[in-house]
């Protein structure tokens, strides 16, 4: 620590000179790098996603309030609070683990060369069943995500963002299978749809319009017509298959 030499006043004029250190040595070992602040508050809001995911999973939306939020995760209100409010941070949540749950399968699929033993609708299918499971377990929780979804503000733009990354998947995932032919504009167009209807599914399945057998066979309908094209020469087209 450098030590600063200062003048101590006498009487008339200076005196003898003597050196201080003009720092707290106490208050500067608690000084941290900016980094590691950033780092410890980044480590404070995952855990209080993971709690909120966990408490609106078992206790639902309503039951779940902020002060449960906060204990769960070790945090106080306030930190929570950083987050936005109980409704923002619910949507966020319900829309990290739904993408996280279709995009991990995608992304696992994707590593996978392109075999003989399943078709694209059955690849495809197995991308968004577990989902669409989940969904019809908990279609009060998708309910509540419903809600909070009409009523946000702006355009939300991470859920779009996430929706592109998924249909940009779908559609390579379709020209692996076709080997370029029908290609990658005709491959979006199907992916999209075929999303479009998941996401429809979603929602009428949370305000109780038709049943989760319904639901399900039409999209693995939808699945099996649009991804028709993309199959391999001499592959039986279909979900089951």
């Amino acid at each position: 620590m450098e030590l600063v030499q200062f003048a101590v006043k006498r009487g008339r004029g200076y005196g003898r000179t003597r050196s201080a250190n003009v720092f707290n040595d106490r208050k500067v070992a608690c000084v941290k790098p900016l980094g590691t602040r950033q780092r410890a508050g980044e480590q404070r809001q995952s855990r209080v996603r993971s709690a909120a995911g966990e408490l609106f999973r078992t206790r639902g939306f309503d039951a779940t309030s902020v002060r449960d939020i906060a204990a769960a995760a070790g945090v106080s209100v306030g930190t929570v609070a950083l987050a936005g409010d109980k409704a923002t941070l619910f949507l966020d949540v319900m829309e990290e683990n739904a993408f996280a749950l279709v995009g991990g399968a995608l992304e696992r699929l994707s590593g996978e060369p392109v075999g003989t033993s399943l078709t694209l609708a059955a690849e495809i299918w197995g991308v968004f069943e577990p989902s669409l499971t989940r969904i019809a377990e908990s279609p009060e929780l998708t309910r509540a995500y419903l809600i909070a979804y009409l009523r946000a503000d702006g355009a939300h733009a991470t859920s779009a963002g996430q929706v592109d990354v998924i249909c940009a998947g779908l559609a390579a995932r379709c020209v692996q299978h076709s080997g370029g032919e029908p290609g990658a504009s005709e491959a979006l167009l199907a992916a999209s749809a075929i999303y479009a209807v998941f996401f429809s599914a979603t929602f009428a399945l949370a305000v109780g319009v038709g049943s989760p057998g319904e639901m399900t066979q039409g999209l693995r309908d939808l699945i099996t017509a649009q991804t028709r094209p993309f199959e391999r020469a001499g592959t039986s087209a279909g979900v089951s298959s």
